[in-house]
């Protein structure tokens, strides 16, 4: 088997939403985990192929795909799309896009409610280049599109996904070759918001609850039992740290040719993400 597909990111732009629709798309087989980012990090990917693809358990002609947003990490994870091109060059990339500020917003969230984060938004964003460099989307989807073809790359908008996801999730349709029909009955709830939902601070209860043995006595307790043990061991950010105006509209100084880039690849103008930032 080979994978088909991959939604590549931007990290807090909509990915795990668009992996679980696609999850449940029937002409899909999509990863077990999320994001295996198994390409990202070793040269030496072909040695442990066969268990990447038992991740995988296709039926008939099932494109198979997954979501790994560190794929597009750059400069942190370089030549990840190299790796992937000696894999699959008919590999097929979702890259999807939110306005870049807001972005970084997100990306300070959801640090914050993991205690990744500790630092003020003033200090932290620029000390860890990370927040900025994820927000360079023209940096980096272009090696992608240099090397796979702009045909093998469809770009997303994040604010007209939140906004009409069936007409999106036709759009992908169209791009992966599938019945676009199915996408109808689509969940189209949020995932993984980082403002008031409770975040479990401990990692091995967050991994027991990924498990299956979890999924299968999770319908034998109640959920007023269920919802205070999760608040026990949760936190929980009622609403997003707050950014200055003068902040923001740093930020924006450093991003604002990456967007005029990202406006040539799809031919327009993004106003929805450049009201408040000159226009």
């Amino acid at each position: 088997m080979q994978v088909d597909f991959m939604v590549i990111g931007a990290q807090k732009s909509g990915t795990t939403s668009l992996a679980h629709q696609l999850a449940e798309h029937s002409e899909i087989c999509f990863c077990d985990i999320k994001e295996p980012g198994y390409f990202h990090q070793t040269d030496n990917w072909r040695a442990g192929l066969d268990a990447y693809h038992q991740l995988f358990s296709p039926r008939g002609n099932q494109l198979c795909g997954e979501a790994s947003t560190m794929y597009t990490f750059l400069p942190e994870w370089q030549n990840t799309y190299r790796r992937l091109y000696e894999y699959n060059p008919d590999l097929k990339f979702i890259y999807m896009m939110r306005q870049p500020v807001e972005r970084i917003v997100s990306h300070y969230s959801h640090n914050t409610v993991r205690n990744i984060e500790k630092d003020s938004p003033d200090k932290a964003i620029w000390d860890n280049p990370v927040y900025i460099d994820r927000s360079r989307y023209n940096v980096q989807i272009r090696p992608f599109i240099e090397m796979f073809g702009k045909d093998n790359v469809h770009l997303v908008v994040f604010e007209e996904y939140i906004a009409d996801q069936i007409t999106v999730l036709k759009q992908i349709a169209a791009f992966l070759g599938i019945n676009p029909a199915e996408f109808l009955k689509s969940d189209t709830s949020p995932k993984h918001k980082s403002t008031g939902e409770f975040y479990l601070k401990s990692s091995t209860l967050r991994t027991f609850t990924k498990s299956e043995l979890f999924r299968k006595v999770r319908p034998f307790m109640p959920k007023d039992i269920r919802q205070p043990i999760r608040r026990l061991f949760s936190k929980k950010l009622e609403q997003k740290p707050e950014f200055t105006p003068y902040l923001k509209q740093m930020i924006w100084r450093f991003l604002e040719d990456d967007v005029a880039g990202i406006e040539q690849l799809l031919n327009r103008s993004l106003s929805v993400w450049r009201q408040g930032y000159g226009e």
